[in-house]
């Protein structure tokens, strides 16, 4: 082709998205270099990041800039970001604990997409969103100790929690706001007392240990990866089996966004009342939603239980649900990129900070509050509510 016939406006558009993967690439490998870097130059990076952010306003500018500029490629951050992650494992030197942990995140990150589902595109806040994630963990995990593969054992959580998820929606489908949030607290601490005192089901404070491995085509995840140049440590299986499960949900996500579910999701979002006057029948609109989002922690909660081998009451508390309130928040509400990425920052940050202390959680509040003063609707605002007011 000859470049010279390619428009000015057309060149600088693909440069722009060949710098984007290239620094998306670069950012993968320094994110493997800063898990894998010692303490202490941990916390002069977390340091001088907030300084610089506070301090410096023509840097904190460009680097908005930036964000804008990926924002505006979105096809080359998806193609860098994936090319990225299949090449984390191998970036971060077969590190079985920071791939364990990175697969954690990634489970988080599909919580956080489906929460996004009732706080980005109808506004409504779920405070217990673990009663969901725990309602597929124990699904998941029952029936995979009654001999079923871990396939159909995801399909059966995804299926619980789409029917738990429309009964809460059904019984506070008229409420809103505050309301919703509170009828949602309540159902997420009803979850945990089931959990703790059905112990013929649940085995209660105890827990449920040596949940099945998961098993493909004579494959488990026990067993390490051979690919004759570098063999990867037995923890690369599940990080590749999360990712595909995250790319999935991003893509089911992104189609409803696009079709015309999403633009009902925004007018309602906006003006129910409005709405409910071209004829939409809102309550069983959002009785959908609601089911629909909780399927994701249907989803994320058969790969938490197969990847952990354990779990507890202690897993699916109010923290958790607060957590992943608030990736979708710091990420940016309705973007599922941004919420993508703020779930695996909050689930990161916390286990790189260990070796603080008692003070870790000092630090980790001070980046949240940095991050939000100056970046209130998040780091990757969804641009569809540029024009909204909040």
């Amino acid at each position: 082709m000859n470049v010279a016939a390619v428009p000015a406006s057309s060149r600088t558009g693909m440069l722009r998205a060949g710098l984007v993967m290239l620094s998306i690439l670069a950012g993968f490998a320094l994110l493997a270099l800063f898990l894998r870097k010692a303490e202490g130059m941990v916390l002069a990076a977390i340091v001088a990041g907030i300084f610089t952010i506070v301090a410096l306003p023509a840097s904190r500018n460009a680097a908005w800039r930036g964000l804008a500029i990926l924002q505006a490629h979105p096809r080359a951050a998806v193609a860098a970001c994936a090319i990225g992650a299949v090449l984390l494992p191998i970036f971060l030197h077969n590190d079985g604990y920071w791939i364990h942990v990175l697969s954690i995140a990634m489970i988080f990150a599909i919580m956080a997409i489906g929460l996004n589902v009732h706080l980005g595109e109808i506004g409504l806040v779920n405070l217990g969103y673990a009663g969901l994630f725990a309602v597929g963990a124990y699904a998941s995990t029952l029936l995979s100790q009654a001999g079923a593969p871990f396939w159909l054992a995801t399909l059966f959580a995804m299926t619980v929690c789409w029917t738990t998820g429309g009964l809460l929606g059904f019984f506070s489908v008229r409420t809103s706001g505050d309301y919703f949030a509170l009828v949602t607290l309540g159902f997420g601490l009803i979850v945990q007392q089931l959990i703790i005192n059905l112990t013929w089901l649940t085995q209660g404070n105890n827990g449920i240990t040596n949940i099945p491995a998961v098993s493909m085509l004579g494959h488990t995840s026990k067993m390490p990866i051979d690919l004759g140049i570098v063999r990867l440590v037995p923890e690369t299986n599940f990080f590749y089996l999360c990712l595909v499960a995250l790319c999935g949900s991003l893509v089911l996500a992104r189609h409803y966004q696009k079709v015309w579910i999403g633009r009902m999701w925004t007018a309602l979002r906006q003006d129910a009342i409005g709405v409910s006057c071209f004829g939409l029948d809102v309550p069983r609109f959002k009785i959908l939603t609601v089911a629909f989002g909780s399927m994701f922690a249907g989803l994320a909660g058969s790969l938490f239980a197969h990847e952990i081998g354990f779990i507890s009451p202690d897993d699916f508390t109010l923290l958790h649900s607060v957590e992943v309130l608030a990736s979708v928040i710091l990420g940016g509400i309705g973007n599922l990129f941004g919420v993508t990425v703020g779930a695996i920052i909050l689930s990161v940050a916390p286990e790189k900070l260990r070796f603080l202390g008692d003070y870790r959680l000092l630090m980790y509040g001070a980046m949240l509050v940095v991050l939000l003063i100056y970046r209130p609707l998040g780091l990757l605002p969804d641009p569809r509510r540029r024009f909204e007011s909040f």
